[in-house]
């Protein structure tokens, strides 16, 4: 009797004490936590993963009138492309032929057509990954490489895909289908920004034929810790056990083998090095499906998440955050996570720790940006060379709030593919 009544209060010391040991080991050492590969993926871990026709979709809708004016659509309650994209289930019977290439002239002739809806992807796709965004309709076609898709808003048997490289036109019939939604979409309360599409440097391209006004944002973030991607990623059948090497701001764990994971703790970046055997297909769809595979690892919030650019030289996919359909860009050019397949034995996985989560009410008022005439004009005149600014788009930069670290900036501006490198309007302004 008399053991028994000190029995509960010993297990109990026991228990802290093996407690504490625990954490203690798992702070200062995250690698050390292993959880079962099977059961590394939570519940909200796989809602967090967004299908490929979430992530490889179209980024922009331009409406072309009956009298030939274009205009980008945008509805700040709805993301317009996806209401477009959910009239294109029920394609029946499709078939396709090419109807031009290497023609300028028959290619603008379609692309700017009166009473048509064009979807514009970021970059090149092919046609297998654009197929998911026909529910698998197309998945008998020829597995071509296309930019943007022409819908007509007046002829139910008939869209054209686009493929800018060599301005080529292909034809896609399709059974005859109701446009009674298509054209339900043009009747949705749009903010509308005045736009042509011709040629830049040789490269079709979208202008915005007036000065822009763009609302500024606040957002909370979404800050992951290293121990949760030390889980993620090294915890995998082929690991052994993991070390930990601390080098000023750099934080880099390794597990004497194969795989190695890098912290930046000054930027908030991360690297993932892969050097296990990979299929090193050089395929456009294959190395978007590796891509994709990728990502997923991440376990990242990808609800805004799209694709934003391919470059075929290094093998490098890029994925970008959207806001209101533009793509936000931080001071290093980096988007939100990039894949590369160096060769048939190392890949490698770029990502930020912190990602936009909730936006947040902002008193700034709309920022006025020009037009792309006029922007780029300025950047000449400023003594800049017009061939080097290669590509344009209008995006978002961000910036650290000074607030609080958990919040961040969205400021509008004019991005510029100039020299390799996507750099914002106002700072090649200032740079000279």
């Amino acid at each position: 009797m008399r053991f028994s009544k000190y029995l509960i209060p010993l297990a109990l010391t026991i228990a802290v004490v093996a407690s504490l040991t625990l954490s203690v080991v798992l702070w200062t050492n995250p690698a050390n936590y292993r959880t079962n590969k099977q059961t590394a993926q939570s519940p909200q871990t796989q809602q967090m993963i967004k299908p490929k026709r979430y992530v490889y979709s179209p980024v922009q809708a331009i409406h072309t009138n009956a009298d030939g004016t274009q205009q980008i659509m945008v509805n700040k309650l709805v993301n317009t492309v996806t209401e477009i994209k959910k009239t294109m289930h029920h394609y029946q019977n499709p078939r396709m032929k090419t109807l031009s290439k290497n023609s300028q002239v028959d290619y603008f002739r379609i692309a700017n057509q009166t009473d048509s809806i064009m979807l514009n992807y970021s970059d090149t796709v092919s046609m297998r990954t654009f197929n998911a965004i026909v529910s698998n309709r197309f998945r008998k076609l020829p597995n071509i490489k296309i930019n943007r898709v022409v819908l007509p808003t007046n002829n139910s048997t008939k869209l054209y895909l686009l493929y800018d490289k060599n301005f080529t036109v292909y034809e896609v019939d399709v059974k005859k289908h109701s446009l009674k939604s298509l054209n339900k979409v043009l009747q949705m309360d749009m903010r509308t920004q005045p736009a042509s599409f011709k040629l830049l440097n040789n490269r079709p391209t979208v202008y915005v034929t007036s000065s822009v006004q763009m609302q500024p944002y606040k957002y909370l973030i979404d800050r992951q810790s290293d121990d949760y991607y030390v889980s993620r990623l090294l915890n995998t059948q082929d690991s052994t056990s993991i070390n930990v090497k601390r080098r000023k701001n750099m934080t880099i764990y390794g597990d004497q083998s194969s795989l190695q994971l890098t912290f930046n703790s000054r930027n908030r970046m991360a690297e993932f090095s892969d050097f296990r055997p990979n299929h090193n297909r050089r395929s456009l769809t294959s190395t978007i499906n590796d891509s994709y595979k990728n990502i997923t690892k991440l376990g990242l919030p990808m609800d805004n998440v799209r694709f934003f650019s391919y470059d075929p030289k290094s093998r490098t996919v890029m994925y970008r955050t959207y806001v209101e359909g533009f793509p936000i860009f931080r001071a290093s050019g980096f988007g939100t996570v990039s894949t590369r397949t160096l060769n048939s034995s190392a890949q490698r996985i770029q990502f930020s720790l912190d990602n936009p989560e909730v936006p947040l009410p902002s008193n700034k008022g709309y920022v006025s940006l020009p037009s792309t005439e006029t922007m780029l004009k300025r950047l000449v005149n400023r003594g800049y060379n017009l061939k080097d600014l290669q590509k344009v788009r209008l995006g978002y930069t961000w910036k650290k709030d000074s607030t609080s670290p958990l919040l961040i900036d969205l400021n509008p501006d004019w991005y510029i593919y100039y020299k390799n490198q996507w750099r914002s309007y106002t700072a090649l302004m200032n740079q000279y």
